[in-house]
């Protein structure tokens, strides 16, 4: 599942904060499976899986001091629900000026869904002459990533087995 399910996830991750670094932990097992992955200057937490609950949950969230960036992926099975992006930050205050305040955001650059986007960009790259965006070196960098996993989950199970 982590290479079915995870190649999304991962060219996601990529496309939003880059490649990690290392793998620090992971727990690779069914129904869910978690990663904990090492950037530069801050640590990912990565969790999927799949149950019988009819609820799709796809988002990448990130967390700063003063600010919280979700970015919503809506079920591609039900066409026209698009990508969204949530941004919940601190604010100035009315009448202390200082940071004391709350504000939400959604952010819906489009009410076209991702399978429609991607079909129009595949279309123009055709018709254009264009090379697609995702190519294979592109998704040689997932396998990377999912290289980094297993390695570590095999030298993990290694010790203890």
């Amino acid at each position: 599942m982590v290479c079915r399910l995870g190649t999304h996830d991962f060219s996601a991750m990529r496309e939003v904060i880059g490649v990690p670094k290392r793998v620090l932990g992971a727990s690779i097992g069914l129904p869910f499976w978690s990663v904990w992955f090492q950037y530069e200057d801050f640590p990912v937490t990565y969790e999927s899986g799949i149950n019988n609950i009819p609820l799709f949950d796809a988002h990448i969230e990130i967390y700063s001091q003063d600010k919280i960036i979700r970015i919503n992926y809506d079920t591609p099975y039900v066409k026209g629900l698009p990508v969204t992006m949530t941004i919940r930050e601190r604010v100035d205050g009315p009448q202390s000026g200082k940071g004391n305040g709350y504000q939400e955001r959604t952010i819906r650059r489009t009410y076209e869904d991702a399978f429609t986007l991607e079909f129009l960009a595949f279309h123009e790259c055709i018709s254009g002459g264009e090379h697609p965006k995702t190519s294979l070196l592109d998704a040689r960098q997932d396998l990377d990533i999912m290289k980094m996993i297993y390695k570590l989950e095999a030298r993990v199970k290694s010790r203890f087995y």
